[in-house]
């Protein structure tokens, strides 16, 4: 059975929306960002049902989105950073669609998290590691995290890019080139 959706996976500040826009955009196809569609689902911002119902609330809340995103065909999903913790999860991107993982440098990661926090975008901390500079305790955070997902990461996924020495719009094209490749996906 042919896959018919693309699913990008990777840490906070990878370029999965960036990156998801423009390859739908180059495949003709329509483009998720799961963590909005969660929003959109449950009337409040991500940050806020972590502050109150919780991680584990949350991640219950992640997977029936993402069940619902599974069900269209010929959709370019950005993910949340930490969709690949769920077995579900991984499960319903597998079966259902190409999974891309976009692999950045850590310091890049935390970098663009930073200037996030300092646009005003509202997130959930990465960790509950706190350090006196606000930046050196995202860089942390994000060595943290990764030492526990990145495995997960390339085991959860077809294709992996290091998004570090290309722009998005090359890495899109690099993308659609190698899922063409792959000859699994419906299009």
């Amino acid at each position: 059975m042919l896959k018919k959706n693309i699913y990008l996976i990777g840490a906070r500040g990878c370029g999965k929306s960036t990156v998801g826009k423009l390859l739908a955009q180059e495949l003709g196809w329509t483009f998720v960002d799961a963590d909005q569609a969660l929003e959109a689902s449950v009337g409040r911002n991500i940050a806020d049902i972590f502050a109150i119902d919780g991680e584990p609330a949350f991640r219950v809340m992640e997977n029936a989105t993402l069940q619902k995103i599974a069900a269209n065909s010929k959709q370019v999903v950005a993910t949340g950073g930490g969709v690949i913790l769920g077995k579900k999860n991984r499960k319903i991107m597998g079966m259902n669609g190409v999974v891309v993982f976009l692999q950045a440098d850590e310091n890049i990661l935390a970098n663009r998290i930073w200037e996030d926090r300092l646009a005003g975008k509202n997130r959930p901390p990465l960790t509950q590691q706190t350090e006196e500079d606000p930046q050196v305790n995202i860089l942390s955070e994000v060595k943290a995290i990764l030492e526990i997902r990145t495995t997960i990461y390339k085991q959860s996924s077809e294709i992996c890019c290091n998004v570090d020495s290309q722009t998005p719009a090359e890495l899109a094209k690099k993308i659609a080139v190698d899922i063409k490749a792959l000859n699994t996906l419906e299009f």
